[in-house]
């Protein structure tokens, strides 16, 4: 199995072409990653040690991240809500914008952008080192072997994190609602039970995986194809970074609307 795409025939072929690679590459990986998984032959030490280093780079700005976006949608919120009179609502507001969007975009980002550009760098080094055409002499599922642990691990990591930054969102928001705008606790609390729905954060936790799968295959596609020294690693961290933001935009677009058909909305806002 070769990972080296061929030579340049003009932008627009070339698009194509590298559009037809990455949609192959992705069956592939999604392919051996359930064959692996269900026939035990997932490497558990390679998956765990991911799962670590993605974890490792991916929380604490994740967290950093959502405290302010947080905090500012709590402000943007209490403003709106103050002005016409509709203050104990923020709660719905809240339920809304953080469990239902914030905290799986928010999720997207970090994978896309911190753990998927160290993924790529990753194994773009093994690729202009020549370990990945060590693997594949040995007669190794290069695939298998290291795209099928770093897609389990991303997707495991993107929905833990999915779920703790969620946490932390409704609860800057809840710190802002009681203690600078001075509302009642209850009512915040009434409206966020009332609107927020179970439905709403399984849909961000199957969001942040599908985020993940997406921004794990684009990161390990462009790190095995790398070529051209460490310039093509960085350019190819780079490209990996902006396909994987535009995937996860247009995507989570396909998905809040084939969710609002699905599920109905509770009331009105």
């Amino acid at each position: 199995m070769a990972f080296d795409l061929p030579a340049s025939k003009g932008p627009i072929r070339d698009l194509a072409t590298e559009a037809g690679h990455t949609l192959g590459f992705a069956l592939q990986a999604i392919g051996a990653t359930v064959v692996a998984t269900l026939r035990g032959r997932l490497s558990l030490g390679e998956t765990l040690g991911q799962v670590v280093f993605i974890g490792r780079v991916s929380t604490g700005p994740a967290l950093l991240l959502m405290i302010p976006v947080g905090v500012f949608i709590a402000v943007s919120v209490g403003e709106l809500a103050g002005r016409i009179g509709a203050g104990g609502y923020s709660g719905a507001v809240v339920a809304f914008i953080i469990v239902g969007q914030a905290s799986a975009l928010v999720s997207a980002l970090m994978m896309a952008g911190v753990a998927g550009s160290a993924i790529c760098t990753d194994l773009g080094s093994r690729k202009i080192r020549e370990e990945v055409d060590a693997i594949e002499v040995m007669g190794l599922n290069v695939i298998e072997r290291l795209v099928a642990p770093r897609v389990a691990a991303g997707i495991i990591v993107s929905i833990m994190l999915c779920s703790l930054i969620t946490v932390v969102g409704v609860g800057a928001c809840y710190a802002y609602h009681i203690y600078v705008q001075h509302l009642p606790a209850g009512a915040f609390m009434a409206t966020f039970s009332q609107y927020g729905r179970m439905s709403d954060f399984i849909m961000a936790l199957v969001k942040a995986a599908v985020f993940a799968l997406i921004s794990t295959i684009v990161a390990c596609f462009k790190g095995l194809h790398a070529r051209g020294g460490p310039r093509g690693v960085a350019d190819a961290v780079n490209e990996a970074v902006v396909i994987a933001f535009a995937l996860v935009f247009v995507f989570n677009t396909v998905l809040s609307q084939l969710y609002t058909v699905i599920v109905p909305a509770v009331g009105a806002y």
